[in-house]
């Protein structure tokens, strides 16, 4: 599995056990997962595969390989317990995430059978190993392989209390409510999940200006990765009949479609879509807080893809407004694509983008 240098090094590690597995075998899938080759997944091995994935585009690339795949927030609640041979899993970003994984995982292992566990220590996979020891009642460590570790902890007895998971399926209000009067929902899977995002308020600030700069008043509203709704639910208040939210995260579509049913007056609908990839109508306007964190730089096919779907999606006379990091030089590249590029304001942390057909 390691023809592709793009491909996670802990989930290279963690695939090349694949082949020596038997039974029923569940992959637990996250972004760790978004370069993984799944014809080459499928054909190494003769188990019987299922993968389960909280991304749109992984979903729908392990079912075009003949994998019996899901897309959903983790949901493995219609699984039969203590009905699977292995589970393989690429330790998560977020705490929450893997140990509710963990935790999930006691259930539905048959007893006997191994969690595998991949990641970096600066993952904390030799704490999630510790973890998972105590939960399944064995002892091992996490083995060294370069800067990736490997680990197969052995369900004997799950009778521990389980890990602290954030109650990970529970929708609930966010704390940090002070860049908004609304009250947003969210939950833990989202990235930022139980807070107003600074550069999405930083945006919203500023909506008025760029709304100014059409000649006739913008209707219909696509949020490019709505995460769970807050600059749609902010805009709202300006003047659209329609909105649209679309993002390739599971829990961010149940929070978006849960804030826009509560705060939305007017039309709308939530998507599921890899960058917009399963739209096809044009907007007047697309807002759009790309996830373009601390390390990426725009030579990434992400960035790209994102500027190109707006070009793609917006109507004839349509602007987009991106927010993104100072450091990304996002103006630059999107002179490719746009007429008109120019920085609207910049705070010093982070800029506002707006892009004209």
């Amino acid at each position: 599995m390691s023809d592709s240098p793009a491909l996670d090094k802990s989930l290279d590690l963690l695939l090349q056990k694949l082949p020596d597995l038997t039974g029923k075998v569940l992959l637990v899938a996250d972004e760790n997962w978004s370069q993984a080759h799944w014809s080459a997944i499928k054909n190494s091995t003769k188990c019987q595969l299922m993968l389960i994935s909280n991304r749109f585009d992984i979903a729908v690339g392990g079912k075009t390989a003949g994998i019996d795949s899901r897309f959903n927030d983790f949901d493995f609640s219609d699984l039969a317990q203590h009905s699977f041979d292995a589970i393989l899993f690429r330790v998560s970003k977020e705490r929450a995430n893997s140990h509710y994984v963990i935790n999930q995982a006691a259930q539905l292992l048959q007893p006997g059978a191994e969690l595998w566990l991949s990641g970096e220590k600066k993952d904390g996979i030799k704490t999630y190993t510790k973890q998972a020891c105590k939960r399944f009642s064995d002892s091992t460590n996490a083995t060294k392989h370069g800067i990736c570790y490997l680990a197969s902890i052995k369900l004997h007895h799950a009778e521990s209390s389980p890990l602290d998971d954030k109650d990970y399926t529970q929708i609930r209000p966010i704390k940090a409510q002070h860049y908004s009067k609304a009250k947003y929902l969210s939950k833990p899977g989202i990235f930022g999940w139980d807070k107003i995002d600074r550069g999405s308020a930083f945006l919203i600030d500023h909506l008025p200006e760029f709304l100014a700069r059409y000649q006739t008043a913008p209707k219909s509203l696509l949020d490019l990765g709505c995460g769970y709704g807050y600059l749609s639910c902010e805009a709202s208040q300006y003047g659209f009949a329609h909105i649209s939210g679309t993002d390739n995260n599971a829990a961010a579509l149940i929070a978006a479609e849960n804030n826009f049913s509560q705060l939305l007056s007017i039309d709308y609908q939530v998507i599921a879509a890899n960058v917009g990839d399963q739209l096809d109508q044009r907007f007047d306007t697309i807002l759009c807080n790309p996830p373009f964190h601390q390390g990426f730089t725009l030579d990434d096919d992400l960035g790209v893809r994102f500027l190109q779907a707006s070009k793609r999606l917006l109507a004839t006379t349509g602007k987009a407004l991106f927010v993104v990091n100072t450091f990304i030089p996002l103006e630059h590249k999107a002179k490719q694509h746009f007429r008109q590029v120019d920085v609207l304001a910049n705070n010093g942390s982070f800029k506002l983008v707006a892009l004209n057909q």
